[in-house]
């Protein structure tokens, strides 16, 4: 595994007694033998109270400019006009025979600035579309390695933020940027669990102390 990408909390991974595998390029974990049950147990944890993953793996990227909403909204499948700044969308990348290229979220910051968050192994080829259909005036900038990705998910997930002072309240696909630590931090509720959940944005340096207070606050709501 020594060429695969590694997220920042990889010795935590390691020291939880994480299984890692390859997965889109990035050595990821897959479970954790030290929990005490395998997957099934991480399974119903996230069922029946809440999970935490480390989903770092995920592309980011930033389009900025003058008129950002209007140019992205002619590249991705869905219609930005159909949410407002602070809100978040599921979308399409498609190629010129209208096959999709990747699936992915588009956060709406304002006209002139649209967050994207595709998946890891297209995350590239959907930045360079991007990048090669922008005009004068409109920066494509590939954050893959900038901003982690930590994912809280389960019932009880609004208690772990709220207990981190971090915004809960936000519907669902609508994200509040916050701070923590006085550290930048973007709060998602765009959860993939089917349980209610969030996606928690640090800058990269700044996961690990992030993902420590998660876990600590969570062991102490059981």
């Amino acid at each position: 595994m020594a060429d695969l990408l590694r997220s920042p909390l990889h010795d935590r991974h390691v020291a939880l007694g994480a299984k890692l595998a390859d997965f889109g390029g990035w050595e990821m974990p897959i479970e954790y033998t030290d929990s005490g049950g395998g997957v099934l147990k991480e399974h119903a944890a996230v069922r029946d109270a809440v999970g935490v993953f480390d989903v770092s793996h995920l592309g980011k990227a930033t389009v900025r400019g003058s008129g950002a909403r209007a140019f992205v909204n002619a590249c991705l499948s869905n219609d930005l006009d159909r949410i407002a700044p602070g809100q978040a969308q599921y979308t399409l990348c498609c190629d010129e025979s209208g096959g999709v290229v990747d699936d992915l979220i588009a956060y709406l910051v304002s006209d002139d600035e649209v967050f994207l968050v595709p998946n890891a192994a297209n995350t590239a080829e959907v930045v360079r579309r991007i990048t090669a259909a922008a005009p004068a005036g409109i920066e494509v900038t590939g954050q893959h390695r900038d901003f982690a990705v930590l994912a809280v998910q389960g019932p009880r997930s609004a208690d772990v933020l709220d207990r981190l002072g971090l915004p809960s309240s936000q519907d669902y696909m609508a994200y509040a940027d916050a701070t923590w630590d006085a550290r930048p931090v973007r709060i998602c509720r765009t959860g993939y669990t089917g349980e209610h959940g969030y996606e928690l944005i640090p800058h990269w340096d700044d996961a690990p102390p992030l993902w420590d207070a998660i876990v600590e606050v969570v062991r102490e709501l059981g």
